[in-house]
């Protein structure tokens, strides 16, 4: 019993075969890169939205306190 046999000629089948495997890697690539993109914006976007809701946070709780001392001082008159 023979192993088996390799023919080592390239036929149209073979780069055919191979272009669409190229095609389709650059295909992924690209349409992987622009969802790439797509998240990221939205991940800057999401983040510099944060920022700012713990910057109103944090300008709440200041007029919050203000408003306390306010209330105090007029309860005490």
């Amino acid at each position: 019993m023979s192993g088996p046999k390799f023919d080592l000629t390239i036929n149209l089948g073979h780069v055919l075969t191979f272009g669409g495997i190229i095609v389709t890697m650059i295909f992924g690539w690209a349409t992987f890169d622009t969802r790439l993109r797509a998240v990221e914006k939205t991940l800057e976007t999401a983040t510099s939205t944060l920022v700012e809701q713990v910057r109103q946070g944090s300008a709440i709780m200041a007029l919050d306190q203000r408003l306390q001392r306010v209330e105090r001082i007029t309860d005490q008159r």
